[in-house]
């Protein structure tokens, strides 16, 4: 059980930090103590902090205290509050100190209340490192007994809450600092854009529109499992990012977007070319001059639906034309360009006839 962990780990501590002398005597003070805190399980305090300078106490049933500078409980960081008065500070304002209080160990409240005892688990986001914290506590009513911190909850129910805590912080996190920091927003911009080129153009499919909304969803879902931005990042730019807003559609229209709407297609001189989709235009590539001759019209996708738009590149890049129509550009424009380019870029072919060269 995580009390009997909980009490081994304080005991052990508090034993490493005494010497083996007097154990009657201490023994005798101790079962004083313990007397005391039977007494009094309402009035147990915690220090906020063990710095020498600072008595201010953390009450178990809430709210805060002062320890009064008469006390001789020392430094001890657990203690029982046995007298306290409500004073007025400087301001004016109320303040409760507390001038007569015993020493007590931790593990003492797990001998007697741990049937009072409750475990908590708080996934918490450490900016600094970009990476989500664990921490489990026991604790004593108000008050953490014991604290631990780790990148990995515990593998029972409990540790199970954790980790949807975890993702839940995780996902808060990714969301304010923006997808830009996971996945270049040209990828998933240009899978939201060729998905609605299948809903557009086959309305049959019901295939929906995946928006800002979906991408947003599907982020949050990724973060399941893990738990620092840096394996949110990885796992983004291998693709989960994408194939998760895939699973979004039904198998049938995801079957219908990898033959209707391909990311590549093969042109005379290139066996692979991008396609780009972009909202709202049609579908387009981009390749060399040269890499069309041979072909008498262009590259069609979506069953023959939809002409790809084809940029014509010079060899310094720049579109020769844009069209969809390669038999009309051969025909209209393509002598006078050829004369032009021959001239400027004479290392490069330029037949008369671009349909016989391939």
């Amino acid at each position: 059980m995580a009390v009997n962990r909980v009490k081994r780990q304080l005991a052990g501590s508090r034993a490493a930090s005494r010497g083996g002398a007097g154990e009657k005597g201490r023994a005798a003070d101790e079962a004083l103590l313990i007397s005391i805190l039977a007494g009094y399980p309402d009035r147990v305090a915690k220090r906020r902090s063990l710095k020498s300078d600072n008595r201010e106490l953390l009450l178990s049933g809430g709210g805060a205290a002062q320890l009064s500078p008469s006390s001789v409980v020392g430094r001890s960081e657990f203690l029982v509050a046995t007298d306290a008065e409500e004073r007025r500070d400087a301001n004016q304002a109320q303040a409760r100190v507390v001038r007569i209080a015993s020493r007590i160990e931790p593990e003492w409240l797990i001998d007697l209340f741990a049937d009072q005892l409750r475990e908590t688990t708080e996934a918490k986001w450490n900016a600094q490192s970009e990476r989500v914290e664990v921490v489990e506590r026991m604790m004593y009513d108000q008050l953490a007994i014991s604290e631990s911190r780790s990148s990995n909850a515990r593998g029972n129910a409990r540790g199970a809450a954790g980790q949807e805590e975890a993702a839940r912080v995780l996902a808060e996190a990714a969301l304010a600092a923006g997808l830009q920091k996971f996945v270049e927003p040209e990828t998933v911009a240009g899978f939201l854009a060729r998905v609605e080129f299948v809903a557009k153009t086959f309305p049959e499919s019901s295939t929906p529109a995946l928006d800002d909304d979906d991408v947003r969803e599907s982020l949050v879902a990724l973060c399941d499992g893990l738990k620092s931005f840096a394996e949110l990042r990885a796992a983004a730019r291998e693709g989960a990012l994408i194939e998760a807003l895939r699973q979004r559609l039904s198998a049938e229209q995801r079957r219908l977007l990898d033959k209707m709407a391909p990311e590549f297609v093969a042109i005379a001189g290139r066996r692979r070319v991008p396609v780009n989709y972009e909202t709202s235009k049609p579908p387009w590539i981009e390749s060399r001059l040269q890499d069309f001759f041979g072909m008498k019209t262009g590259p069609v996708i979506a069953g023959g639906r939809a002409p790809l738009v084809m940029h014509l590149l010079a060899p310094n890049r720049r579109p020769v034309q844009v069209t969809t129509d390669l038999a009309g550009f051969w025909q209209r424009v393509y002598p006078q360009a050829r004369k032009e380019l021959s001239r400027r870029y004479p290392r490069h072919a330029w037949p008369e006839d671009p349909l016989l060269t391939t």
